[in-house]
């Protein structure tokens, strides 16, 4: 073998040995970067992602609790409890929520519960009317029921976590009422079966819609009055549409938020124990909230030209009547089980 032949021998040795050189590095590399992508895959597969939908806007206060609630969740579990929320019925409507909940469809969702109180009676023991009409007696209220609802909430698969009390409730004219016969015939804004049977002993004409139709409703003339706590009517701006607000303190309905019974239980204690720990101071928050917006409320309506009125005597006659009458065909549906939180919710000092 001549020099020219060794030299060629020489330069396809070295060659070959760094072509393998190279292959063995792509092969770690294309190694390292499987097993990093692996391992983010990992982490993203046990984070447990739940939805919540709410049917208030974004600045609503109740919307504004509830997603403090799931950043702190979000935060304490370091992100592996994920809850997403979805303002303004955008995922699902209000009267939906608590049936998605059920099904797993969403994993935890806020809502009236007395909105379904056609399910069952008890969920409607806040909006009794004129029953609890302040916060303090709403407080005495909440602790007589609460286990209660525990319990029917679970046969319905579903675990309560907090609650948030609105605003006493006032009702809301596009008209000047001096008597009650002046609202008879006005096509009545409901949200749950009550605020319909009030409206039908006020010879109104009650239509159910979901805060996120409130605005279109109220422009074509759908909407002539609604009970509330004034903060639909603040932040979906119906003043011009109903300009009068008689302060009856009819009851402070409450929203509540819970979870889908299954999802709840396969966490394990230490993260349930975090989560109502935050449920817990998020219930303290919601309450300040409601009760700052008692406060502010009136005054910011009041600046957007509503005229803010006490029940004269005939009117306050008429809720007193009204409030009468739907106690007792509330305790007639709930029988023996509602007579004895009715005694128990009374006998507390």
């Amino acid at each position: 073998m001549d020099n020219n032949d060794k030299n060629k021998a020489t330069s396809c040795f070295l060659t070959t040995k760094k072509e393998e050189k190279n292959t063995m590095v792509h092969a770690l590399r294309k190694t390292t970067t499987i097993a990093t992508l692996a391992l983010a895959l990992s982490g993203v597969a046990h984070a447990e992602v739940w939805d919540l939908p709410s049917p208030q806007p974004a600045d609503n206060y109740i919307t504004e609790n509830v997603t403090w609630f799931a950043d702190q969740v979000r935060e304490a579990t370091d992100g592996e409890l994920d809850i997403r929320v979805h303002p303004s019925g955008s995922l699902f409507p209000g009267d939906q929520i608590k049936r998605a909940v059920q099904r797993d469809q969403a994993q935890i969702g806020v809502h009236v519960l007395s909105a379904h109180q056609n399910e069952n009676i008890l969920y409607g023991i806040d909006s009794v009317p004129f029953l609890a009409n302040s916060f303090e007696e709403s407080a005495k209220l909440w602790e007589v029921t609460k286990p209660a609802l525990d319990e029917l909430m679970a046969e319905q698969n579903m675990q309560l976590l907090y609650h948030i009390p609105w605003p006493p409730q006032g009702i809301f004219f596009d008209r000047e009422i001096n008597m009650p016969a002046d609202a008879e015939g006005l096509k009545f804004r409901a949200y749950n079966t009550a605020t319909a049977r009030f409206a039908e002993l006020m010879g109104m004409t009650p239509t159910l819609i979901e805060e996120a139709e409130l605005s279109q409703a109220a422009a074509t003339g759908m909407v002539q009055s609604l009970i509330s706590s004034g903060d639909p009517v603040y932040n979906h701006q119906l003043w011009d549409y109903l300009p009068y607000f008689y302060d009856a303190k009819a009851w402070l309905v409450l929203s509540h938020i819970f979870v889908n019974k299954d999802r709840w239980e396969a966490l394990d204690e230490a993260t349930r124990q975090e989560v109502l720990s935050i449920a817990a101071e998020a219930e303290q928050r919601g309450e300040q909230q409601a009760r700052d917006l008692a406060d502010t409320l009136k005054s910011q309506l009041s600046d957007k030209g509503v005229s803010i009125n006490q029940p004269n005597e005939e009117l306050q006659a008429e809720f007193k009547r009204i409030g009468e009458m739907m106690q007792e065909e509330w305790l007639e549906k709930a029988g023996a089980e509602g007579q004895r939180l009715f005694e128990e919710y009374r006998a507390i000092e």
